[in-house]
């Protein structure tokens, strides 16, 4: 057999060094600890119970399709054209029971979560979870650094809410981001420097949500202050909710990365019981990488902030998960991946560069099950 290709490195570090060069204002770290690098998260373990398995061939690293994501992301800009597959129904793929290869690249990576997104929205789904790391298909959370890791989700946001424009509801479907600030950079991009000098053409951030670029409307959660990081403006009774910003006619929210802090989230909810208050005529919200798992586990003390987290933790188990990638690092790696309607499957990384799949399920796992319970059974 032929040796595999080099992998295209050039490509990507271009990506890379474009999206690190945006300059933002110092905030809390975006992202924490990663459940699957705790004490006792399984790398090499005994031999358990066997189960049977299929080897699912992959390229020889995930950069291998730099190029295409290159060229890819080169014509986003241009108007999506209909009659691509929106995806069969969940009832048909759920009885076939198909799995979903593991994306080789990005590219791949954005058109499986355009057709699970139009499945969802087509089964009705009010909360949707796009999750994935955004510097590297095999990383995992806090690999690379954070304002970096932003960045990356934006221009891979753009290519997931091309959907919105092949089912001609992009320009009713509002995007929010965190704050003002990242809200003017997805619009705008790389900002000139105070005393007027652009930074290098290499190293630019494009404005994946300009004007002319993204047709729908683009939003903040809000503008932080002492009073709503703090939730004094709830005590003071100061609180503008986020559901406000809506207008009548749009069909779809998108919101993107609220990690920063529980504020974000915390917005993100008020948009969600607003939503509930129009009963059949909710519109759908799409959150991504939003690092929900942070929340529905016990990443946050139960007494910290106990009185904002106890309805967050409940507001997160509604969400269905249509695209997660969560890798689980060291000498014996794996991933934990679904791509909605399928079914959610763990797999391990193999040596001779291919992916088995030793679990399947229809319900989401959780990341600690998976590390401490599944994984363990299937060295």
């Amino acid at each position: 057999a032929e040796p595999p290709p080099a992998p295209n490195h050039g490509a990507m570090s271009a990506l890379v060094a474009s999206a690190s060069s945006v300059a933002r204002p110092v905030a809390p770290a975006r992202r924490g600890p990663d459940p699957s690098r705790a004490r006792g998260s399984p790398s090499s373990t005994p031999p358990g119970d066997t189960a049977s398995r299929c080897v699912v061939a992959r390229p020889s690293a995930s950069r291998r399709g730099d190029a295409q994501v290159a060229r890819f992301w080169k014509g986003l800009g241009q108007p999506a054209k209909r009659g691509a597959d929106e995806g069969a129904s969940s009832k048909s793929s759920s009885k076939a029971g198909a799995l979903t290869p593991f994306p080789k690249d990005y590219a791949q990576m954005v058109t499986q979560c355009q057709k699970a997104l139009q499945v969802g929205l087509d089964d009705g789904l009010g909360l949707m979870e796009i999750q994935f790391p955004p510097g590297g298909l095999e990383t995992a959370p806090g690999d690379v650094e954070g304002n970096m890791e932003s960045n990356l989700t934006v221009q891979h946001l753009r290519g997931i809410c091309a959907q919105f424009e092949r089912n001609e509801t992009a320009k009713t479907t509002r995007v929010f981001f965190p704050d003002p600030i990242e809200a003017e950079l997805a619009r705008t991009g790389t900002n000139s420097s105070p005393d007027g000098v652009r930074a290098p053409s290499n190293s630019e951030t494009r404005a994946w949500f300009a004007p002319t670029n993204w047709p729908g409307p683009v939003d903040f959660l809000e503008s932080p202050s002492f009073l709503s990081v703090s939730g004094l403006d709830k005590v003071l009774n100061k609180r503008v909710s986020t559901w406000n910003k809506a207008e009548d006619d749009e069909t779809a929210f998108v919101v993107a990365y609220p990690v920063s802090n529980v504020s974000e989230l915390t917005c993100t909810r008020e948009l969600y019981e607003g939503e509930s208050g129009r009963g059949a005529g909710a519109r759908p919200i799409v959150v991504c990488n939003g690092e929900l798992e942070r929340t529905r586990t016990n990443y946050y003390p139960p007494f910290w902030n106990a009185g904002e987290m106890a309805p967050l933790r409940e507001f997160v188990k509604v969400f269905e998960q249509i695209y997660f990638i969560h890798n689980f690092k060291g000498s014996n790696p794996a991933v934990l991946f679904r791509c909605y309607p399928g079914p959610w499957q763990v797999m391990r990384r193999r040596r001779d560069d291919g992916l088995e799949v030793v679990w399947t399920g229809e319900e989401y796992p959780g990341v600690q099950k998976v590390a401490l319970e599944i994984l363990p059974k299937h060295p």
